[in-house]
């Protein structure tokens, strides 16, 4: 027969093993989870790798009691398990075998409160699976070693406490009787002064405990106040000040408010319930202990809504002790003879089983909610991301300075041991000795955000370099705006890696390639046109204008405008510009191309690509699209830059597939069937070299109607790869695909010349239409290709959702189907309207 005493150690035993299991969740793929224990990691490799000694000397450091400084105590402890088991295991295990210490010892503190198994065990399950407690115990962060000792102090304050003359009641402390506070068993404050010192070189946690101290103060004051409300007051206030004062020295704390949603989210729902419950139950109560949790309680929630840090999970730990309490009088009541009566089905009484039900269901509520934080809360990189790192690690120099959004920089540095601007001020120099003051701190942060935001050159090349920085780390949501925009035209930036997620740029200070601010003017039949082109000229090259992104990338390639690089709009107008220099003498629009392919040069990737979409990534027809114009061109950069991409393209063809994107990374988040066909029809089209097979199976994949897809301009994008493959190969078989193409094309498009679907899903692009019309020329339709033209030419290119490269791309298909001459003169209709 188990006894009550093997009952409670087996119950305590299954907690602790749940405790470590789920502290587990958040490494389930062994790599770093959560920002800040991607910077622990580093600091600990970095004391394994250059020794110890990088530590700070100065003591106020080693304390904690600057701003911006790091107690060392948590990464030496680190350094020592890694040196004595030279596994990453240590950075994975450790912390959640200090959660689970933590609340072993949380068990030991509720049995000394309320002297109850019952009570101690339901107060450390609860506290186990608070949700905030969970996260900062599951991952390698000084904080889960912080708790610890909190815990440990606190089960040395409750020990003293119950030693004290006078305990448990309160009023036995009223004025004078408060020196009673001071007459306890000694040896329990010196083992707390002990646990402290440790803390103090621990993790700055120790304030939080040091207000709570003071909040005991106030509770054993509370009796004094009935017969000396003013004496007692002041003192309350001054009481009240001191925890001010704490909380203006830790003012690197985020003051964010919180929502009322973030208590249940971060303390727990049937925690927060419960431990309100637990303060009512227990707010007659004379003992000093149960006072202090309900002071603690409200204190540490009401100043958690100015700065979440006092709520988590500090806050938890007296509310989770209430909440045993009141959890146990619910399981006592539960139980009561007298509540849930017989209740019979099929001729069973099944009251026992309901009541068993009733309370696994309040004991699965908090590990259920605690298990999903651990798993939903934690952010690890994506596979773009890991990407990004591997290529920093091997082509970047070791004392590289990158410049990254503060959420990009704690894997950035985990995951590449380089610097980071921001993390490095508020980090690395605190915990090596040379904390910055906040206003050294806060320079800092607005010199970051101006680069970040500022549309002015000149003003992000001098932040940049007064910040030492040398190279630039984008994620998604930072190309939208600021410098995301500029890298990819300004010269000072040279692309070094991009991938549809995370994009790293170079910078230049002193780059080869100069801007070119001059204007242009020409007159004649070319004026309109040039005058329509020279309204994208940035200072730099041509762009477009506008703010649409997509999140599908086959439309953000297809109708998004925000990627100001627009390299395959800036090859055509250098061969558009360089052909009419040619043809009028124009010195202006020669000197203007031969810029362009200098940009164009500069511009591109080691690789020979030439990314494009928003947020860029190494698309193949991208690279194809930007030097097919350059084909055409006689000179020794363009030749240059069209075997560069060629190799590129080359490199992406395996059998009868052309891949969208570079093989080696991930497509899970490019490929779609359209951008896939599209990539095949228009690179063979475009370079048709030994691409009969590649055609052949996009041509296999036509339906019997003619169509590959149900909207027309996918169906047109297609086409247009095989009308260009067919004008360079004159093979029937594609002609015979691209005459029941235009049969479908025509059928789904309205007698004004508009193709359905165009307003309705997505606004179709005036290169749709030329390219439709391009189609209907090769297929001998005449009378679909007057319907398309005259539309195009009552539609015009202003409300166009990408106006330079529609426009251009007009130019281009007019060029094949009527000549130059009559392609200029549409043009310059086109610009009008």
């Amino acid at each position: 027969m188990i006894t009550r005493i093997n009952r409670e150690r087996l119950y305590l035993t299954l907690m602790a093993i749940l405790t470590f299991i789920v502290r587990l969740i958040p490494s389930r793929n062994f790599t770093l989870a959560g920002n800040d224990a991607y910077i622990h990691h580093d600091i600990v490799m970095r004391m394994v790798h250059e020794g110890p000694g990088i530590m700070g000397h100065d003591i106020t450091s080693l304390m904690g009691l600057k701003a911006y400084s790091y107690p060392p105590l948590f990464h030496l402890m680190g350094y020592g398990l890694y040196l004595l088991f030279h596994s990453e295991l240590v950075f994975f295990l450790t912390c959640p075998i200090l959660g689970t210490v933590t609340v072993l010892v949380i068990y030991k503190v509720a049995l000394e409160i309320f002297e109850r198994e019952d009570v101690a065990l339901l107060s450390a399950f609860l506290f186990s699976m608070v949700p905030s407690f969970v996260t900062r115990t599951s991952v390698f962060i000084p904080e889960s070693m912080g708790l610890l000792l909190t815990s440990g102090i606190l089960y040395m304050l409750v020990k003293y406490i119950k030693t004290v003359p006078g305990y448990p009641d309160i009023d036995k402390f009223e004025l004078r009787g408060f020196i009673n506070l001071f007459r306890g068993d000694l040896s329990y404050i010196l083992g707390g002064l002990t646990l402290f010192i440790i803390y103090v070189f621990t993790h700055r946690g120790w304030v939080f405990l040091l207000i709570a101290l003071l909040l005991l103060g106030v509770t054993f004051l509370t009796p004094s106040f009935r017969k000396r409300p003013v004496e007692i007051g002041l003192i309350f206030l001054l009481i009240g000040a001191g925890v001010i004062g704490f909380i203006n020295f830790a003012a690197r704390f985020q003051s964010v408010p919180v929502t009322i949603l973030g208590f249940p989210k971060w303390m727990g729902a049937l925690q927060l319930i419960l431990g309100i419950y637990g303060a009512f139950m227990l707010i007659r109560s004379k003992n000093p202990t149960h006072r202090f949790l309900i002071i603690w309680t409200a204190a540490f929630m009401i100043i958690g809504t100015y700065s979440f840090r006092f709520r988590d999970p500090y806050a938890a730990i007296p509310l989770s002790l209430m909440a045993g309490y009141a959890f146990s009088e619910v399981k006592d009541r539960l139980y009561r003879p007298d509540h849930l009566k017989s209740y019979f089905l099929m001729k069973r009484d099944i009251t026992p089983l309901l009541r068993t039900g009733v309370f696994a269901v309040l004991l699965l509520m908090p590990v259920a909610q605690g298990a999903a934080i651990a798993y939903t809360s934690v952010i690890t990189p994506t596979t773009q991301q890991n990407a990004a790192f591997r290529w920093i690690n091997d082509k970047t120099p070791a004392d590289a300075v990158f410049l990254s959004k503060i959420d990009d920089s704690y894997p950035l540095i985990g995951n590449t041991h380089r610097r980071d601007v921001l993390l490095w001020k508020t980090v690395y120099e605190g915990f090596m000795g040379n904390p910055p003051s906040l206003k050294e701190n806060t320079v800092t942060r607005d010199e970051v955000s101006a680069i970040f935001q500022s549309s002015i050159p000149s003003e992000v090349h001098y932040l940049i370099e007064r910040n030492n920085i040398s190279y630039i780390y984008l994620s998604k949501a930072t190309h939208m705006n600021g410098i995301g925009l500029q890298v990819p035209v300004d010269p000072h930036f040279k692309t070094c890696f991009v991938s549809g997620d995370v994009s790293v740029y170079k910078y230049i200070k002193k780059p080869e390639l100069k801007s070119n601010y001059s204007e242009i003017a020409v007159n004649g039949e070319y004026g309109k046109v040039v005058e329509y082109i020279e309204k994208f000229w940035n200072g730099y090259s041509y762009s477009e204008v506008g703010a649409t992104a997509y999140n599908d990338p086959a439309e953000d390639l297809e109708f998004g405008n925000l990627f100001k690089g627009s390299y395959e709009s800036n090859a055509m107008i250098a061969a558009i510009y360089l052909d009419m220099g040619d043809s009028t003498g124009n010195r202006d629009l020669t000197s203007r191309g031969e810029y362009l392919m200098e940009w164009l040069s500069y511009k591109q990737m080691d690789n020979g690509s030439f990314p494009g979409g928003m947020p860029p990534a190494e698309y193949t027809l991208t690279t194809m699209q930007t030097i097919y114009p350059l084909m055409a061109i006689r000179s020794s950069k363009s030749q240059e830059i069209v075997d560069r991409g060629l190799n590129f393209v080359d490199s992406q063809i395996r059998g009868n597939e052309i891949n969208v994107e570079p093989f080696w990374k991930s497509r899970a988040l490019f490929e779609s069937e359209y951008l896939q066909l599209k990539t095949e029809s228009q690179v063979a089209g475009m370079y048709p070299s030994g691409k009969q097979g590649i055609v052949y199976s996009v041509i296999k994949k036509q339906n019997s109607d003619g169509s590959w897809s149900s909207q027309p301009y996918e169906n047109i994008e297609i086409l247009k790869g095989l009308t260009l493959y067919y004008l360079s190969t004159n093979d029937s078989r594609v002609l015979d695909s691209i005459k029941r193409g235009s049969e479908w094309l025509n059928y789904h498009q309205r007698p004004d010349g508009s193709f359905q679907g165009d307003g309705e899903e997505n606004v179709y692009c005036l290169a749709h239409y030329a390219d439709a019309a391009l189609v209907y020329s090769v297929a001998g339709d005449e009378k679909s290709l007057e319907k398309t033209i005259a539309f195009t030419e009552k539609r015009g290119v202003k409300n166009d959702p990408t106006p330079l490269k529609s426009f251009l791309t007009f130019i281009w298909d007019m060029k094949i189907i009527y000549g130059e001459d009559r392609a200029m003169q549409l043009a310059t209709e086109i610009a009008g309207t």
